[in-house]
């Protein structure tokens, strides 16, 4: 909701104004005047935040929220331009711009405008009403793929002998497909015998607690006289209710809830029998499903590529295959619903009554073709979630529309973004940051965003949203001119510039537009001439958030920016007006950063990020500056000066990297000061002795670098309280033998050593209780401890180009942790070798269906997929084309596949083959170059379990180890491909 949003922002430059002022300016306002905006603003706040929730989003409603929007938006250009105005008076030392008369009325109006909308907001309450629904009808059971499993699961759990009544939570997005799954339960004809009483009632947000109760009534009593149970109270209905379940087994399904309020109300109305009564609950939050108890909440996720594409085969084709010409435009369908089973259903049903030659457009733009289905039935069920949301979420949530489809999001980026938009409300002691994390695991819980990588400590990394979700966002963020985004370039003739407040580029059709003074948010996520986007042209930008170079000049006239993050080498050692960016939070930039000392008087610095930061020393105390309260992010330092002086002006700092040339007169003692460091990056040109060696105790996390700490003083890292990770690189430690000692590491989790002298390791299991991934890359190291088989967390050791007795003692350590019955390690070893594949001819390749005769063959290996050049107009090619895989795991299989380039529909497959690598790795394993040039060491038969025509080879010839094959090709009339398969070392890599 953009109206909240707003206001949320409007509030906070209000805040800043009135109680954390630059220390390096004085503003002249009308003091009275912020202070009663300040009040109406909070008031609209407080009501938005304990009403709106419960209220039906009316045409008034929509009126009132676009007035709010457009009030809030005006308000904050009035205040920023007359800020901006003296700070660049006084930068230019003209005569102070004060505030006239003229600029005292229009706050004195928005104060008026305010009072209006808070009055209108109060009078247009209105409610908003409960559904039920009777019994659903039966749906396909082909909704979901592996729906039986599904099935099987939530029926044991219904039919379980526990006799205790138990509440089982069904918890996923919007589509996944759990109404359906409780649908086919509760008509199950097992179930209708198993139970006596069965009825099903919808919840909705604001469904109170006797509309419950009167929906279950209604299909569990049989009366005439409906009117007469409405006209019962809250209590009347939950004793008849309560009457007629005692001593019956019954099983409820309570649909689509979303508040547990009015079910903390029902339920002392649902009596224990002792019988093995069942309610079965559908959600879309998290939270709620384990609020509610009882059973672990059986969650439903996406479907994986191969069950995307079983399912949209089945709605296609029910009764038969797919044909081999639509099998690969087909998967690429099902792959870009993205696992949801609504999505895949709908383009289904889209599918198997359009034309063959109308897939491709279908692929071009499925999530168009998705929604514009079956009366927008997918948009509308997943909109649900956003209509649903709390409110101060619904900005953050719309503001995921900035991002490009399929784009991986930084959780830390993310949350930095919403504070610098002013999305985030200050909540008791928490920082901003932490707020925005909880927003950010809310809308996880709630199957909104997508979780794309999780930290060891389980923190979420980055994360991701589903096209549809995308679309949703895109199509609410266009509303009150809350988001433009680059995609709508076919529409920006009828867009409204001079309105925007946030413009995201996420592709190229955006050259010929420039800034205009709305403007508040600019993103980009290419590259791309930047010259149209001058600052000048949007004087009260807040957040540039782009991936090019950035003048210097131009980032200092950002005058009200708190997100700055761009590429180049700024310098700004020579300027004395960085403290005029007096509201700068987040500063981030893709190459060096030369600071100057104004830095130290700015104290709403948040974050400071490059690759290199030369940071001025603090002024003396004489001279004006400030504590830097709210810096968390300083990285990466170069030449660091960790003065007990520099502690205390940044008492709160969390994330901190350094990068020193020698330890000289760097104070690195002093980071022991540092109460709130969680994490380091510490980088050397010299040893780290014991008498530097002073961490505080909150690290979490460690990363050394070329510090040469013998390994006997490692034990000063290892009784670090609370660290969870360590990485160790470029000779952060030396010598050949490190003992460990009892006690040491004892929340370590993540172990990384790289590139350091290491040769012998003794420890057990008592000195890394909690370590679950050791990861070794280019170490000298013989073996693991064999006692780290009894570290139960363990889980992962990673290899890379480490010695072969290194990785026999490796699993050695997983099977003895077998024969303890502990679950086996994952032996992770990188590339060892490459692959090069020659795939020289096609013989008699079928002719297929279409009129061309181009083909080609893709190779694929694991996730890596090459392909061969198009040869025209022929079924007997000569490709002669080289391509190399990497071989990351031996056992996985190669896959040729050949197709026909069509040029107006998709491309024809004309049948495929694959082939095991492993013989061929058993021979390089034998260390042939003894063998004389010609030597055949292998033969391998045609047979049924492999793909071969003929008798093929591995030879040596020419110091490389070869193989020659003909591969029969599969689900085609005829074809046949030759391969010569050529093994390339690696100098340094051991065996597999």
């Amino acid at each position: 909701m953009a109206a909240y949003g707003a206001l949320v922002s409007l509030s906070h430059i209000l805040d800043q104004i009135l109680l954390h002022p630059p220390p390096a300016y004085h503003f002249i306002f009308a003091r009275e005047q912020i202070e009663s905006l300040q009040i109406r603003v909070l008031s609209l706040l407080d009501f938005l935040e304990n009403n709106y929730s419960r209220k039906l989003s009316s045409k008034e409603m929509e009126d009132l929220e676009s007035r709010i929007a457009d009030a809030s938006y005006a308000a904050e250009d009035v205040i920023e331009s007359n800020l901006r105005n003296q700070i660049c008076a006084k930068s230019t030392e003209e005569n102070l711009v004060s505030v006239d008369m003229e600029e005292n009325r229009e706050i004195h109006i928005m104060i008026q405008k305010f009072l209006s909308i808070e009055k209108d907001l109060v009078d247009n309450q209105s409610t908003r009403k409960a559904s039920s629904s009777p019994v659903p009808l039966r749906i396909g059971k082909n909704t979901m793929v592996g729906f039986e499993d599904h099935l099987i699961q939530i029926m044991s759990m219904l039919t379980t002998d526990e006799s205790d009544r138990r509440i089982i939570p069904i918890v996923g997005m919007g589509g996944i497909g759990k109404t359906n799954l409780a649908t086919n339960a509760f008509n199950n004809p097992f179930i209708i015998e198993k139970f006596d009483i069965r009825a099903w009632f919808v919840v909705s947000q604001e469904c109170t607690g006797k509309e419950i109760l009167l929906g279950l009534l209604h299909q569990i009593i049989n009366t005439a006289n409906r009117n007469e149970l409405e006209m019962n109270d809250d209590d009347e209905l939950g004793e008849k209710l309560h009457k007629t379940l005692f001593g019956r087994k019954y099983f409820i399904v309570m649909d689509d809830m979303w508040d547990i309020t009015a079910w903390e109300i029902v339920k002392r109305f649902l009596p224990d029998n002792n019988n093995g009564s069942r309610i079965l609950v559908t959600t879309r939050l998290l939270n709620l499903a384990v609020d509610l108890g009882s059973c672990t909440p059986y969650e439903l996720n996406l479907l994986d590529e191969a069950q995307s594409w079983d399912l949209l085969r089945e709605k296609v084709f029910p009764e038969g295959r797919c044909p081999v010409e639509l099998e690969e435009i087909g998967r690429n369908i099902a792959k870009k619903c993205r696992g949801l089973p609504l999505a895949l259903v709908v383009i289904g049903g889209l599918l198997a009554k359009s034309k063959t030659e109308d897939w491709k457009y279908v692929e071009e733009d499925v999530t168009s073709a998705v929604n514009n289905e079956d009366d927008e039935l997918c948009m509308k069920v997943i909109s649900l979630s956003y209509s649903h949301l709390p409110i101060y979420l619904k900005p953050c949530f719309l503001y995921l529309a900035v991002f490009p489809h399929d784009f991986d999001i930084k959780m830390s980026r993310l949350v930095r973004l919403w504070v610098a938009e002013g999305f985030v409300r200050q909540c008791g002691p928490k920082s901003l940051e932490e707020i925005g994390e909880e927003y950010l695991k809310d809308l996880i819980d709630r199957n909104l965003i997508l979780v794309s990588k999780i930290g060891i400590s389980g923190e979420v990394k980055t994360c991701h949203i589903h096209d549809l979700l995308s679309d949703l966002c895109r199509r609410e963020a266009q509303k009150d001119n809350f988001l433009v985004l680059s995609k709508l370039d076919n529409n920006k003739a009828s867009l409204d510039m001079q309105r925007i407040r946030r413009l995201s580029i996420n592709n190229c059709h955006w050259k010929d537009v420039t800034l205009t003074a709305s403007i508040r948010s600019f993103l980009t996520f290419f590259s791309m001439n930047l010259s149209t986007y001058s600052a000048r042209r949007s004087p009260l930008l807040r957040v540039l958030d782009v991936v090019d170079r950035y003048p210097k000049d131009e980032i200092l006239q950002l005058i009200n920016s708190r997100y700055v993050s761009c590429t180049g080498l700024i310098s700004m050692s020579s300027s004395s007006i960085l403290s005029r960016l007096w509201c700068l939070q987040t500063l981030v930039v893709g190459g060096e950063l030369t600071l100057p000392s104004e830095i130290w008087q700015m104290p709403q610095l948040r974050h400071v990020q490059a690759r290199r930061i030369s940071l001025p020393d603090p002024p003396s105390r004489g001279e004006k500056s400030t504590l830097l309260e709210n810096l968390q992010t300083l990285s990466i330092v170069k030449d660091f000066k960790c003065t007990k002086e520099v502690t205390k002006r940044i008492p709160n700092l969390k994330k901190l990297g350094i990068v020193c040339p020698t330890i000289g007169s760097y104070s690195l003692s002093n980071l022991g000061f540092f109460h709130k460091l969680e994490s380091l990056s510490l980088a050397l040109s010299g040893t780290l002795g014991r008498g530097n060696m002073v961490f505080p105790s909150s690290l979490k996390k460690l990363v050394l670098s070329k510090c040469k700490i013998p390994w006997e003083d490692m034990s000063i890292v290892g009784s670090l309280p609370n660290l969870e990770v360590l990485k160790l690189r470029s000779n952060a430690a030396v010598g050949q033998k490190w003992i460990s000692n009892e006690g040491e590491f004892a929340r370590l989790k993540y172990l990384l050593i790289h590139e350091c002298e290491l040769v012998i390791w003794e420890s057990d299991n008592t000195h890394f209780p909690c370590l679950e991934q050791i990861h070794l890359r280019t170490v000298s190291l013989k073996e693991i401890p064999s006692d780290f088989a009894e570290i139960l967390p363990l889980q992962v050791i990673d290899l890379y180009r480490c010695k072969n007795s290194l990785l026999e003692s490796v699993k050695e350590v997983s099977e003895e942790r077998e024969n303890l019955g502990y679950d086996a390690l994952q032996i992770r070893s990188s590339v060892f070798a490459l692959l090069r594949i020659s795939v020289q001819r096609g013989i008699n390749l079928a002719l297929g269906n279409g009129r061309s005769r181009d083909p080609y063959a893709v190779v694929r290996m694991s996730k890596q997929i090459l392909k061969t050049r198009v040869v025209r107009k022929t079924v007997n090619p000569e490709w002669h084309d080289d391509l190399t895989v990497a071989v990351l795991d031996p056992s996985q299989p190669v896959s040729v596949t050949v197709y026909n380039k069509n040029m107006f529909s998709a491309d024809e497959k004309m049948g495929d083959a694959e082939f095991d690598i492993r013989p061929f790795v058993q021979a390089f394993k034998m260390h042939p170059n003894a063998l004389p040039n010609g030597t055949i060491t292998t033969r391998i038969l045609p047979s049924s379990s492999n793909c071969l025509s003929e008798e093929s080879f591995i030879f040596w010839k020419d110091d490389n180890l070869m193989q020659d094959m003909c591969l029969g090709l599969r689900n085609i009339e005829s074809g046949q491909v030759k391969l010569q398969l050529r093994w390339i070392d690696i100098p340094g890599y051991e065996e597999f």
